[in-house]
This record gives structure tokens, sequence and C-alpha cells, in this order.
């Protein structure tokens, strides 16, 4: 299936053209984003449980769905619209150097750490206090951490790209650094523990994908028996004396092949020269 949806053939491939200008999937994803700003404006934070994701809402009240709609999750906000507008200028970035499929892989773990870490707190016991109505968090919501991953996965495929922040010009890691410490200290602040261990496991994630796809990383495998003890010892095709002995006892001389009259001849020369 993933092979019929993303060809390796159209990998480096822009999924399709406006306006003679190439439009990639970091494109599309950044548009859905903003556009969820309307559905959740019009749901309105009373709809918010049928979108956001806890482990009350999704293990208790059945809506699973939540672990692929709790993204969608966005209150109009401008920071959200300039996260949509990074997410497409970085997102195509790495897209187009890492190729469409390794881009899904990545936008899949950044989409699915979010709820596997509140699921986590959930079986610990991990408890918070009533949040849009909805008891059990932590919770996932938004676009905002993906946005997020994609980032710091740029910065980390790209260490040394150059942004402009408004009068000068940074690293893209030194950019990364300043704004995941930012985000983590008002987590610390506001006593948030969860959305902090949410938010590192997402950068986390985003830098050891990347450096897993420079091959910076590799996953650990089981050792492998050497070739030599999966071969089986091999018998050896040249019969011996007592062989041709025995094959001569139950056959009589005349099975014998020359080969084995030559091993017979020799051996008889070797034990007369010996008595000689």
């Amino acid at each position: 299936m993933f092979n019929s949806w993303l060809p390796e053939s159209q990998d480096n491939l822009p999924l399709t053209w406006w306006k003679q200008h190439p439009v990639y999937l970091a494109a599309i994803i950044a548009l859905v984003g903003a556009a969820s700003m309307v559905l959740t404006a019009v749901l309105g934070f009373e709809g918010a449980p049928w979108l956001i994701f806890t482990y009350y809402n999704a293990f208790s009240e059945w809506r699973l769905w939540t672990i692929f709609t709790y993204i969608l999750f966005n209150p109009p906000d401008i920071w959200i619209l300039l996260g949509c507008y990074l997410l497409w200028n970085f997102g195509e970035a790495i897209e187009r150097h890492l190729g469409r499929r390794s881009f899904v892989r990545l936008l899949v773990l950044l989409w699915l750490t979010p709820p596997a870490i509140v699921t986590l707190m959930g079986l610990a016991g991990f408890q918070g206090p009533l949040v849009l109505g909805m008891l059990g968090c932590p919770l996932a919501a938004g676009i905002t951490i993906l946005e997020f991953g994609v980032f710091n996965a740029f910065a980390t495929l790209y260490p040394r790209a150059k942004i402009s922040l408004l009068v000068v010009t940074l690293d893209a890691w030194v950019v990364a650094l300043m704004f995941s410490s930012i985000y983590a200290f008002r987590h610390i602040a506001g006593r948030q523990w969860a959305e902090l261990i949410v938010l590192l496991g997402c950068i986390a994630m985003a830098w050891l994908y990347i450096l897993f796809e420079k091959g910076a990383l590799k996953l650990p495998s089981l050792p492998k028996r050497s070739p030599q003890a999966k071969k089986p010892a091999k018998k050896s095709s040249t019969p011996t004396v007592d062989d041709i002995l025995d094959k001569i006892s139950h056959q009589g001389m005349q099975s014998l092949t020359a080969e084995e009259r030559r091993i017979l001849d020799k051996a008889s020369d070797e034990m007369k020269r010996r008595a000689g």
C-alpha cells in the first residue's frame, strides 16, 4: 500500500503544480493546518472532546479516532498561521532532500509521538485538572507540536543554514535551541510537566530520525552467525583404503573404479616400500 500511494519513482517530484510552481506534500499539510482553524471555530470549544486526544477521552469514552484528529484542533491564532507557513518552507526543504517517502515517515512519527506519550502517562496514573470539559490530562491537541518537530528536524538536517530573525541572522541549530529553550521554560514556569515531556519527546524523535536518515545512527541488530558456522562440514569425496577394501568384500574387484584402483595400488606400493 505504501508503495502504491507513494511510488519510489516519484519520490523527489512535486505532488502537483500550481501556476507553474511545484507543490509538495509539506504545502498540503500546512494548508490543512490553516484550514483547521476554521473547523475549530465552527465547532467551538464544546466540540473539543471530539477532536482532542487524552487517555480518558480515547480509552474510556472510546473516541479512538482522536489519535488522528487531535492535530485538527487549532483555535484561530496568528502564531498557528505563522507556524503553518514555517511548516511549508522547512518541511518542503526536508521533503526535497530526503524524498517524500522519508518525509511521510517523519510526519507519522511526529504525529504519533504525543498520543503515545500521553497514553503512557495515562497508564501510569498521571492525572491533571479539568481541561476543556475533559478529565485525564495531559492531552495532545493542535498542529503546533508537529510544526515544532519539523523545524527541529530541519535544524538537524541543515544545522548551518542561515535564518533571518528581524535584524539578526542565526544558524538554524541556534534558532532551534533558542525556541526549544523558550518553550521548555514556559512549561516549567507553568508546572506543565506533561506538556514538557511531550515537547522533549517530539524534539528527540525529530533529531533521532534525521540522524538515522543521515547514516549517523544505526538500529541495533542481532549478531549473525558466521557463514562457516552455517555450512555443514563437507564430507570428503575421496574414498579411503578401508572403504575400498570393504567395497571389494561386498562387490568384488570388478566393482572398483579407476580412481579406486589407483588409490589401492598406491597404498600397496607404500606398504611394499615400508616392508622392504
